[in-house]
């Protein structure tokens, strides 16, 4: 839920370390599962195949070392000798991602590689097929064994950062004797980087590699710092041509949290989190915390929702803070099904906050400030207390139902009103400008802080020639320089424009999408330069958007402009998309990124018109189209929006960001079928059909499909292209594909009595036999008047002949097609 502009490159600040809270107790089935090593018993292999859904290992010589039992089953083992694996992938999108990320040419199909050692872990019945494969013999562990399982390990820590063991101990320990639990391959390949190929029962999510994964359980994730990320994701193969994925196993349910925070020496945080939630399966004994590694957890304890909880102490898992930290929890018994748990946590550290001088600060750990069971994935309601130095500010997602003076502190407590998707809040010092809404009742507040950020400061050093800080003169709230510098930076003064643009918002949205849950919304100024975020009711705007046209012009950002114009717009739509409605996976997040920037455009065209309208859509085609420096392809090339950020590889750096133009673009798209030149209310169709979407998944997570179901339950005959009532051919176009056509056209206007007629050809080109359109043909009466005379269907690569005579009131000058970007093309 974030736009952001590439920052200025700036000096970093150095935080103070903090001291460590004493390590709580560890799990003993934890302990024997991360010392457990090859014991000697070891099984000869010649031949053996692996498979396990889309990946096959193949084993040709050498021998399996078993790691020695935990809770008396074999869970790990080392290959040590010669094999290869095989990935074929599920899909065709899949395929295209694969060949992208691993560099391979056009006529890709399988990605391979041979090994010579692999890490195995795994709680299905792996250890059962290789000792089918042949007698296992006993011995003496072998040292080549156990010096290639240390270097799987260190690469665990130092290279992927991710605690493999713990969805080991998830399944021993929430699901005892279960034989088809996941099946993890740590392989070191000799063409490609060190990989985790993994499938996963429970949904990729449950393995901690990636944000927003849900329910596909096969993944091939690679580790290395140039060519990392999750080169393939997908159901199994037998989900796919069945047409019936498994859904996510979620573990909890999170019903409301309670976070105590206290922020010491103005930058360092402690804190303590009380999470009341209810497992969602039985027997549930280990359970995967989120939260930042620079936070450590000191002290835990759970009881049994009741009016005095009985509190008991609960294992902790925390590996070191640069190392494999993913955190976890294990309760000494199975929690009773369908209880209502608590869980408390006590924590401490720093790097969450970063001081930018002056006041300023800004939120660096964004999502897991606290430990919480779901990022962006789980609602729950929240109370927030925060105790701070007296003389700053907190501002917070909630409502502030309580503050205080206690000492040198200052106490504020804030609750949510009903569930929220994440917690976050903006610390420093601020000034208030507030204004509520007429027509949607928001009111909506703008904080800016007084002072000046470092980060001004070091520019305006750096431009006066004058070094950081040197010979620098400043009064209380700006900047003074004697040489070249930004000038006075008076972010107050431009409050008015971010009020300003949001009651716009607020007014506009909803009319546009129906009214939020809550009834404020707080705009705040943050210290990072050019990066905006939204929380539920809370808004970070970027440093940049507080400089006026002049400051940024001495800064070389000449381009910045719409940016700094639309960004506003951008994180107060995600108020409706985003918090309000949720993307249930990274690949339905074009939902939030898309719609926001379509929100964008809608705010933009109510303040400026039309032509302002048909900019921002002709600048997004730009965005999408055209291969920028770096780039191997044009980043619409890359894959369809459905891949989401895992567009961003290093052949194609611009593709990663995707969603936000071309996601825009698809509502755009349907806004235009769905508009009615002439009609009192043109847009009304699309309005309607838009707040049915948010009053249907208002508070909840949706998937594309289910946008798909809103748009069809609304079919006008533009979008039913194949009468069916469907809008499978729209969604597997615009959304699940890559296709852009080109369109050219020799139309004509002549007059024809007393009539006008239309003559000529268009042409539909560079795209499938199968691909639908239905091309906009408007007549240009002069530059303010642009009017739609009919849609033309056409299929595939293909020409239409057109000669239509119509009456008009006036002679149009010409006839143009596609006028306002009503569809994406390259023309």
């Amino acid at each position: 839920m974030r736009r952001a502009l590439l920052p200025l490159a700036v000096l970093g600040l150095v935080l103070a370390f903090l001291p460590r809270p004493a390590s709580a107790a560890t799990d003993p089935t934890y302990a024997a599962l991360r010392g457990a090593r090859p014991d000697g018993r070891r099984v000869p292999v010649s031949g053996l195949v692996l498979e396990r859904d889309a990946f096959r290992f193949q084993f040709d010589s050498g021998a399996i070392h078993f790691l020695k039992p935990v809770e008396g089953r074999t869970v790990g083992a080392v290959f040590v000798g010669s094999g290869s694996y095989r990935l074929s992938p599920a899909t065709a999108n899949e395929r295209r991602q694969l060949a992208l990320s691993s560099g391979a040419g056009k006529d890709f199909e399988t990605l391979t590689d041979d090994f010579d050692s692999l890490l195995l872990l795994f709680t299905d019945d792996t250890a059962q097929e290789i000792e089918r494969h042949a007698a296992v013999q006993a011995g003496a562990p072998e040292g080549r064994a156990t010096e290639v399982y240390e270097r799987y390990l260190k690469r665990q820590k130092k290279d992927f950062q991710v605690n493999f063991h713990l969805r080991v101990l998830q399944d021993l320990l929430n699901s005892p004797g279960l034989t088809s639990g996941a099946f993890l391959a740590l392989v070191d390949g000799k063409k490609y980087p060190p990989a985790l190929a993994a499938v996963d029962p429970d949904g990729a999510e449950a393995l901690r590699v990636g944000f927003r994964l849900g329910g596909e359980d096969t993944i091939f994730a690679v580790a290395d710092p140039n060519r990392g990320g999750i080169w393939y994701h997908a159901d199994r193969r037998a989900e796919v041509e069945g047409g019936s994925p498994l859904p996510e196993k979620r573990l909890t349910d999170a019903l409301d949290y309670k976070v105590e925070t206290s922020i010491e020496r103005d930058a360092d945080l402690s804190g303590t989190t009380t999470i009341r939630f209810r497992p969602l399966q039985a027997g549930v004994r280990m359970l995967p915390i989120h939260l930042v590694p620079t936070l450590r957890i000191g002290e835990a304890s759970f009881a049994v929702d009741a009016a005095e909880p009985a509190w008991k102490p609960v294992a902790v898992i925390q590996e070191e803070e640069k190392e494999d930290a993913t955190a976890a929890v294990v309760f000494p018994e199975p929690l009773p099904a369908g209880a209502k748990v608590l869980l408390r946590l006590a924590y401490k550290g720093e790097k969450v906050l970063v001081d930018g001088g002056d006041k300023n600060y800004y939120v660096r750990a964004r999502e897991s400030w606290y430990p919480n069971l779901g990022v962006f994935s789980d609602r729950a309601v929240y109370e927030l207390t925060y105790r701070i130095p007296t003389g700053n500010d907190i501002l917070s997602v909630g409502k502030k139902v309580e503050e205080r003076t206690e000492g040198n502190q200052a106490v504020s407590t804030w609750k949510t009103e009903h569930p929220v998707q994440v917690a976050g809040f903006n610390y420093g010092k601020f000034k208030k400008l507030a204004k509520q809404d007429e027509t949607s009742q928001l009111d909506v507040e703008v904080y800016t802080n007084p002072g000046t950020p470092n980060i001004i400061r070091e520019i305006n050093a750096s431009m006066s020639g004058g070094g950081l800080g040197v010979g620098s003169i400043y009064d209380e709230e700006n900047a003074v320089l004697d040489g070249p510098s930004l000038g006075n930076v008076n972010t107050a003064r431009l409050a008015e424009s971010a009020l300003a643009d949001g009651l716009n918002s607020a007014r506009l949205f909803t009319v546009w999408f129906g009214p939020l849950q809550q009834k404020h919304v707080a705009i705040t100024q943050q210290s990072d330069m050019a990066f905006g975020q939204s929380w539920p009711s809370l808004i970070f705007m970027p440093y940049i958007s507080f400089l006026d046209g002049t400051q940024r012009q001495r800064l070389g950002l000449v381009r910045a402009k719409d940016f700094v114009d639309q960004v506003g717009y951008h994180e107060f739509a995600h108020q409706w998309w985003g918090h309000l409605v949720g993307a249930d996976t990274y690949r339905d997040q074009w939902l939030e990124e898309g719609f926001s920037e379509f929100s964008s455009a809608v705010a933009v065209q109510h303040v400026a018109g039309w032509p302002a309208y048909d900019k921002f859509w002709k600048e997004r085609r730009k965005e999408i189209l055209e291969k920028g420096p770096g780039n191997a392809m044009a980043p619409y090339e890359a894959g369809p929006i459905t891949q989401g950020w895992r567009l961003f590889t290093p052949r194609t750096p611009s593709a990663g960001g995707l969603i936000y133009p071309k996601g825009g673009y698809v509502l755009h798209m349907i806004r235009m079928l769905m508009h009615e030149p002439g009609a009192p209310s043109p847009d009304a169709k699309f309005i309607e059909m838009m707040r049915d979407y948010t009053k249907t998944y208002g508070g909840r997570m949706a998937t594309t499909a289910d946008f798909q179901k809103v748009v069809e339950r609304h079919m006008v005959p533009n979008l039913n292209a194949t009468g069916d009532g469907k809008l499978d051919w729209f969604f597997d176009q615009w959304v699940h594909g890559t296709e852009v056509p080109r369109y050219t056209h020799d139309l004509k206007v002549d007059k024809a009595g007393e009539e006008t007629r239309i003559h000529g050809t268009l042409r539909q080109e560079g795209v499938s036999k199968d691909f639908r359109a239905l091309v906009p043909v408007y007549l240009e009466f002069d530059k303010s008047t642009v009017v739609r005379v009919g849609l033309l269907p056409m299929v595939g690569e293909s020409s239409v002949p057109v000669d239509v005579k119509l009456k008009l009131p006036k002679r149009p000058k010409r006839a143009l097609i596609n006028a306002h970007g009503d569809i994406l093309a390259r023309d």
